[in-house]
């Protein structure tokens, strides 16, 4: 059969990947194992705790569906032992030889998307490490594309409408880094939001000054960045709703779903969820279409179709209807959030929706002598929810005349392989295969047991109203006994 235009690129090339453990960079290894015929893949791993970068490579292949071709993969598997938070990578003088002589093509997907990271840590990896990979990548004698993945919000200090451009960051690469050489860590903390300027965290600000970093040392070169919005499950591979672990805005859904989280600070305005494995696939389709040398590399704005935006106020609606048919046997309380763009109002819910009721079960807890954990924990949550409050209640347009020109000249056999347009894509059922897959696989919550979780929602739900009823009467009583003392 007769490869496709993708497919023909990637054949025999020896591609090398950053970031390979997270979600992305799991999905784009997984593409190339299972979609193309590479030559040889190199993944930078480091170690971690107390896991080998081998050790590390057999979970990755687990868990990215690839254990039944072990076999058959891991031959043209090779780890590249490095760190990105160090200088040089991390990497060995022979392996750098190695990939200087061996390698094709560069998939750079690793960062720190922690938003309150170390600035010094998140300078290191998201911006240092982009120097570095750039001054390697010179080095390789046929390179023939390289992507930089970045993210849709690099630059959400520019109002309305974000273009596919580069964009002025707070400071120069070399600038922070002379900072960081000459500044303790705790001075740093101090002054953090000062350097920042008009950015909300580090992540995004980090991913600012690396892009700035492709625009001034990547010139003639045959590179890429492409920008994902908010990263979220599969849509059809591995599995329809695939997920690789509770993190970012899958752990506030499943929260929600669990009737732990009732509020948080959101408008009702579109909110840019992308598919992983569709990003993972404009990924490969942008390295494909990088190879021609230019001063200043295409960027790929990837946030979705204009025609087919999805609504933070449909998304919840989705939430509830997927809480109410689908609900799990470990349900804690009734499904319900609130939003709201008042910060002060947010501080009132959070009190009496989560508080109360948190200082009330580790009181129980306590008179049980069991560990007490609910107040800790919507105290963590609640400097996450402030964390992503500013990206709830701001709104961006995104240019995306890159990406759809990408789609355009794709052929038809690239488009069936490497699907990533989202014209189409219906957002009701994609909700629910995330919730289904999140339910089974990460709350081990078979669907066997939705009889059973009907019932207790419906338990929960009636003790919830009549607790709910029982103290609302006397606030009622008292004020209008209060009214009827004064008139």
């Amino acid at each position: 059969m007769a490869l496709s235009q993708i497919q023909e690129f990637y054949k025999n090339q020896t591609v090398f990947i950053t970031g390979s453990t997270g979600l992305l960079g799991k999905l784009v290894l997984r593409k190339l194992l299972t979609s193309c015929e590479p030559k040889k893949i190199y993944l930078l791993i480091r170690q971690h705790k107390d896991k080998s970068p081998e050790e590390r490579l057999e979970i990755l292949l687990e868990r990215a569906d690839l254990r039944r071709d072990k076999s058959e993969f891991k031959g043209k598997i090779s780890v590249i032992e490095g760190d990105c938070s160090l200088p040089g990578l991390g990497i060995s003088q022979d392996d750098r030889e190695t990939l200087v002589n061996e390698t094709t093509c560069i998939i750079h997907v690793a960062a720190i998307v922690k938003f309150s990271e170390h600035l010094r840590l998140a300078a290191y990896v998201n911006v240092r490490a982009v120097q570095d990979l750039l001054h390697l990548a010179k080095q390789v004698r046929d390179l023939k594309a390289m992507v930089h993945v970045s993210t849709a919000y690099s630059n959400c200090n520019q109002k309305d409408l974000i273009k596919e451009q580069f964009y002025e960051p707070g400071m120069t690469a070399t600038k922070l880094m002379k900072m960081l050489e000459s500044t303790d860590d705790e001075t740093i903390t101090n002054n953090t939001p000062e350097l920042l300027g008009s950015w909300p965290n580090t992540y995004t600000f980090t991913k600012a000054v690396a892009e700035n970093v492709i625009k001034t040392e990547a010139q003639d070169m045959p590179i890429c960045i492409v920008r994902p919005g908010i990263v979220v499950g599969a849509l059809q591979e591995p599995a329809p709703g695939w997920q690789d672990a509770i993190q970012g805005i899958t752990a506030f859904f499943i929260g929600a779903y669990l009737g732990l989280i009732h509020c948080q600070l959101a408008d009702t305005k579109p909110i840019y969820l992308i598919p992983s494995d569709y990003t993972a696939n404009i990924i490969l389709a942008a390295a494909c279409y990088a190879t021609e040398k230019s001063s200043l590399p295409p960027i790929y704005n990837y946030t979705g179709s204009e025609k087919n935006l999805l609504t933070k106020t449909k998304l919840y609606e989705y939430g509830k209807v997927t809480a109410k048919l689908y609900p799990s046997a470990h349900v804690i309380n009734v499904c319900f959030v609130i939003s709201t763009t008042n910060k002060y109002y947010l501080k009132f819910l959070q009190f009496w929706l989560h508080l109360v009721p948190a200082y009330i079960v580790d009181l129980i807890c306590l008179c049980l002598g069991k560990k007490r954990r609910f107040v800790k924990m919507y105290q963590k949550l609640h400097k996450v929810c402030g964390e992503v409050g500013y990206f709830n209640v701001n709104f961006w347009k995104y240019e995306t005349s890159n990406s759809e020109m990408l789609w355009k000249a794709l052929t038809e056999k690239d488009r069936e392989l490497f699907p990533f347009n989202m014209e189409n894509l219906e957002w009701k059922s994609f909700f629910e295969m995330c919730s289904m897959y999140a339910r089974i696989h990460f709350l081990k919550d078979p669907m066997h047991t939705l009889p059973q979780a009907k019932r207790k929602r419906k338990c929960i739900s009636f003790l919830y109203y009549c607790i709910a009823f029982a103290l609302v009467c006397p606030v009622a009583f008292m004020l209008n006994c209060y009214t009827n003392l004064f008139y």
